[in-house]
C-alpha cells in the first residue's frame, strides 16, 4: 500500500526500487545460467547433428521416401534365381499298399522330385593322438625327428581358423564363440582360450601383415581415415589405409601425423585421399574428399537459405569434375581445367570470407585449395574417400559390439586379423581355406 505523505512515499519508492533491482539481478543470474546450459547442450547436440554424423548416431528421423511404383525389379531386369545344387545322395519314398483299400500298388504313375538342403547334425570334435618318433643316428649321433606340420598347443588348424573367423568375421563376443563351439562341436573352451587362439593367429599373420605394409607404401593411391576406440579406458585411434593391394588397419594411442608417416613412410609418392584432417596435409599429391565438403555445404544450406548460391557453385564444380572423369580428355586439357577450377574455388573462398557465419566452412575450402581437383590429372584416384569410410565401417561395427579393448595386444590382434580378412575379401579369396593355409605356414 502506497503511503499518504510525500516523505513516506519517497522512502517507499526507494525501497521498491532497491527490491526490483535485487529481483532484476537475480533474474539476470538465472538468464546467464540458462544461456550457459543452452550453449553446453548445443555443443553436446552438435555431436549427433552435423554433416559427418553417421545414421546410427543421428537423432533426426529420415523423411519417408515417396513410393516409386510397384515393388520388385524394374521391367526388363534380368531375373535372378538361386541355382539348384546337385544332390549328394538320393532317397526314394515308396508305398506298396493302398491307404484306402489295402490293395497292392504297382509301378508309380509320377515321381515328384524335391531337392532338400540340410546341414549335418552337430558332431563332437575329433581328438587325435600324434606319436612323433625321435631317432638318434648310431653313426654320427645326430638326433632326428619325424617330419610333421602340427600346430603349437593342443588346438588344430581347423579349430583355430574357425575360432578366428567367428571372432572377427562373424563379430561374435568371446562368450558367444564359446557357446557356439559347445553347441556345434561339444567342445568346452574358456574365454581366455579363445583369446589366446586369436593372439596366436595374429602373431602368425604378422609377416603377411608387414608385407601388406610394404605394398601399401608402393601404391599409386591410398585412401585413409580414422576413428576413435577405447583401450583400457583411454582413447586410441583406429586408422585405415586402403591401397591397391589391400587394406591395412592400425590402432594407435595418438591421432598425430606421426602415425601416417610411420605407415606410409616419409617418401610416399602416390596420391593420398583423405577427409582433410591436418595429419595428411604434408604429402605432396593429395586429394580432398568431395563427399565430406558437399555434406557440410548441404547442412549449411538447410540452416542458412542465403547459402544457396554458394552451394550451387560448389555443386556445379563437382559435376564438372565428375563429367570430365567419366569422359576424360587429353592430359593437357585436364591440367588446364584443373587450374580454372582452382581459380574458381579461390574466388568462391574470397567471397565467402566476408560472411562470419560461414567461417569454419570457408577455412576448410581455403586449406584444401590445390587438393580439390587432383583426381583430374590422376584418373585412378577417386574424388571421394568412400573406400576408406567403407573399410572403417567394419571395425566400427565390431567396436559397437565389444565396447572397447583391454590392452595393446588386443588392439594389435584386432588390427592384424582384420587387415588380412579385409584384404582377402577384396581379393575374393575363400576366407576359411586362405586363413588356414596362412596359419599352417
Amino acid at each position: 500500500m502506497v503511503p499518504d505523505t510525500q516523505n513516506d512515499r519517497f522512502e517507499w519508492l526507494e525501497k521498491r526500487v532497491a527490491q526490483l533491482e535485487l529481483e532484476n539481478l537475480k533474474l539476470k543470474k538465472q538468464v546467464l545460467k540458462l544461456q550457459k546450459e543452452n550453449l553446453q547442450l548445443k555443443r553436446r547436440l552438435l555431436a549427433y547433428e552435423n554433416a559427418h554424423t553417421p545414421p546410427s548416431k543421428s537423432k533426426k528421423k529420415r523423411e519417408p521416401r515417396e513410393p516409386s511404383g510397384k515393388l520388385g525389379a524394374p521391367l526388363g531386369h534380368e531375373k535372378h534365381e538361386r541355382e539348384q545344387p546337385e544332390p549328394t545322395q538320393t532317397v526314394e519314398h515308396k508305398v506298396e499298399l493302398c491307404s484306402r483299400c489295402g490293395n497292392k500298388l504297382g509301378k508309380s504313375m509320377l515321381i515328384e522330385r524335391r531337392i532338400i538342403e540340410e546341414i549335418p547334425k552337430p558332431k563332437p570334435i575329433q581328438i587325435t593322438e600324434h606319436l612323433i618318433h625321435h631317432y638318434k643316428c648310431k653313426s654320427c649321433g645326430k638326433q632326428n625327428v619325424a617330419a610333421h606340420k602340427l600346430p603349437r598347443g593342443s588346438f588344430g588348424f581347423n579349430l583355430q581358423t574357425h575360432v578366428t573367423l567367428m571372432r572377427f568375421e562373424d563379430r561374435l563376443p568371446l562368450r558367444k564363440v564359446v557357446n557356439t563351439l559347445q553347441r556345434h562341436y561339444k567342445i568346452k573352451l574358456s574365454d581366455v582360450a579363445v583369446l589366446n587362439i586369436t593372439k596366436r593367429a595374429a602373431r602368425t599373420l604378422q609377416p603377411e601383415y608387414q608385407k601388406l605394409l610394404r605394398l601399401l607404401r608402393a601404391s599409386k593411391v591410398v585412401y585413409a581415415d580414422e576413428t576413435e576406440i577405447k583401450v583400457n579406458g583411454k582413447t586410441y585411434w583406429i586408422w585405415v589405409f586402403v591401397g591397391e593391394h589391400g587394406t591395412v588397419y592400425v590402432i594407435k594411442p595418438t591421432r598425430s601425423k606421426k602415425v601416417v608417416a610411420e605407415i606410409l613412410g616419409e617418401t610416399f609418392a602416390g596420391v593420398l585421399i583423405s577427409d582433410g584432417y591436418n595429419a595428411y596435409s604434408s604429402y605432396k599429391i593429395h586429394q580432398r574428399c568431395w563427399a565430406h565438403i558437399m555434406r557440410e555445404a548441404k547442412a549449411l544450406l538447410e540452416q542458412y537459405p542465403s547459402f544457396g548460391l554458394f552451394y550451387k557453385k560448389l555443386k556445379r564444380m563437382y559435376r564438372q569434375l565428375q563429367q570430365t572423369r567419366e569422359k576424360p580428355s587429353p592430359l593437357p586439357k585436364r591440367e588446364a581445367l584443373k587450374l580454372r577450377l582452382e581459380l574458381r574455388m579461390q574466388q568462391l573462398v574470397d567471397v565467402l570470407e566476408s560472411y562470419r557465419k560461414f567461417k569454419d566452412f570457408t577455412t576448410k575450402l581455403r586449406n584444401g585449395i590445390g587438393c580439390w581437383f587432383t583426381c583430374l590429372t590422376h584418373l585412378y584416384a577417386e574424388p571421394t574417400n568412400n573406400n576408406a569410410e567403407r573399410a572403417l565401417r567394419e571395425l566400427i561395427v565390431q567396436r559397437k559390439i565389444i565396447g572397447g579393448l583391454r590392452a595393446q595386444h588386443g588392439a594389435n590382434t584386432m588390427a592384424t586379423i582384420n587387415t588380412m580378412l579385409a584384404t582377402w575379401r577384396t581379393q575374393e579369396l575363400p576366407l576359411f581355406q586362405t586363413l588356414k593355409n596362412a596359419l599352417i605356414r
